[in-house]
């Protein structure tokens, strides 16, 4: 684990919630063991992960504190 937190909203949900579930994204934020940096946006970083089920995603995340806020994610 990465961080302690995830931070969820109105806002972030609606959106990172267009490809992925929001259980899907948790899921492989808690599962991810690394994070890269973001090449355009340095508050944010990219996990590469898989969820409890097996499936490859994507996650940029917004690093917040001791947490990540999810911008967005996508299967791999």
């Amino acid at each position: 684990m990465i961080f302690d937190r995830i931070e969820w909203d109105e806002h972030n949900l609606d959106h990172a919630t267009r490809r992925l579930t929001a259980t899907e994204i948790e899921q492989a934020l808690w599962n991810a063991d690394r994070m890269f940096p973001h090449r355009e946006h340095p508050q944010r970083a990219l996990f590469r992960s898989v969820t409890d089920g097996g499936k490859q995603v994507v996650v940029v995340g917004e690093i917040v504190g001791d947490g990540v806020r999810p911008i967005t994610g996508s299967e791999a």
